[in-house]
């Protein structure tokens, strides 16, 4: 009897411990203090961690594109750039970064080889910063980038700082990950796999917690498809939701907290669903794109899905096979990018 009594004494007390662990793991989480921002603010987001928000908007045609979002470290003796923006746009982040501290930039990481993150590497270099990209960043770059720079060169009223200035290749590629660490900052490169463009890579601060994403995450309507893989972009998502992370800066919109990165996966998950019910069903493009609807996403963008006719030809085209993504960079400048050629 008693060691019944004290079998039974044992049974209580593991499971008010399991209790105790499983009540432990559902705390709530950790309150995150987002900054708010106006468009050009400059704001240390962190312990000399730094982050500018660039002008962009889905809703208002009169906001003027001021590229891409930039975040920098200021490490013992150098900064570290994460994107290198447009030519001018570097230009006014130099500025910037002057007045949060007087060393200068040694490194500009490319998230990947859009013109809105990688042309500046110019201005950088002349500067004598070191360009670094992932593997696919620096072919994209190399590949697709001069013949997309001239294009924009030889434009009537093409971008006076593309005109004034070359193409600057990435310095330094890395396959996987690569890290800075000096001993009081580090910052992780990390290439996760083809999502917004093949050669994506993030910038991830352990320290601190924050995420640097590129365009592989934006907070608001600001995705776009050209080049993407959507499929594999959900996977890349969920490898970044792995990340401790507190703090995610976008490379379009203002900085947010974790919650982001689930809401850009569910945004291409729902999508790739309904135009896939739709070409089941046999309906055009037109009607697809016409009837979708997701309440969610309207409340965090502030625009409906079926305004994101971009992002649903190009997952109607993956899911009936005319893109091969495989083809992104090999083909003539002139040919649709990622497209199968009949």
């Amino acid at each position: 009897m008693l060691k019944r009594v004290s079998l039974f004494a044992g049974a209580v007390v593991a499971v008010v411990t399991l209790a105790v662990v499983f009540a432990q793991d559902k705390k709530e989480p950790e309150k995150v203090d987002v900054p708010e921002m106006k468009f050009d603010d400059v704001k240390e987001i962190a312990p000399g961690v730094f982050f500018r928000y660039s002008s962009i908007s889905a809703t208002d045609k009169k906001v003027p594109f001021g590229g891409s979002n930039n975040t920098w470290i200021v490490f013992k003796d150098y900064v570290v750039v994460i994107d290198a923006n447009f030519p001018k746009e570097a230009e006014d982040v130099m500025a910037a970064i002057k007045k949060t501290t007087d060393k200068p930039v040694k490194y500009v990481f490319d998230t990947h080889h859009h013109g809105d993150h990688a042309w500046g590497n110019t201005i950088w270099a002349k500067a004598g910063a070191k360009v670094i990209g992932s593997k696919d960043c620096a072919r994209l770059l190399k590949t697709k980038g001069p013949a997309e720079w001239k294009q924009e060169q030889d434009k009537l009223d093409g971008r006076k700082d593309i005109k004034a200035n070359e193409l600057k290749l990435v310095d330094e590629d890395f396959a996987e990950k690569l890290v800075l660490d000096d001993g009081t900052q580090t910052v992780e490169f990390h290439f996760l796999g083809h999502a917004h463009t093949p050669g994506d890579a993030v910038a991830y601060l352990p320290k601190q917690k924050i995420l640097c994403t590129g365009d592989m995450c934006v907070n608001g309507a600001f995705n776009y498809c050209g080049h993407a893989d959507t499929a594999s972009w959900i996977k890349v998502l969920e490898k970044a939701e792995k990340f401790d992370v507190k703090l995610v800066c976008p490379g379009h919109g203002p900085v947010a907290g974790k919650d982001v990165l689930a809401k850009q996966r569910r945004w291409f998950e729902d999508l790739r669903a309904a135009v896939k019910k739709g070409v089941d069903d046999k309906k055009e493009l037109k009607d697809i794109t016409a009837g979708l609807s997701f309440d969610w996403y309207e409340k965090w963008t502030g625009v409906g899905a079926k305004t994101r006719d971009e992002n649903a030809e190009h997952v109607y085209k993956e899911l009936t096979g005319k893109i091969d993504h495989s083809k992104l960079g090999l083909l003539t400048p002139a040919a649709d990018v990622g497209a199968k050629t009949e």
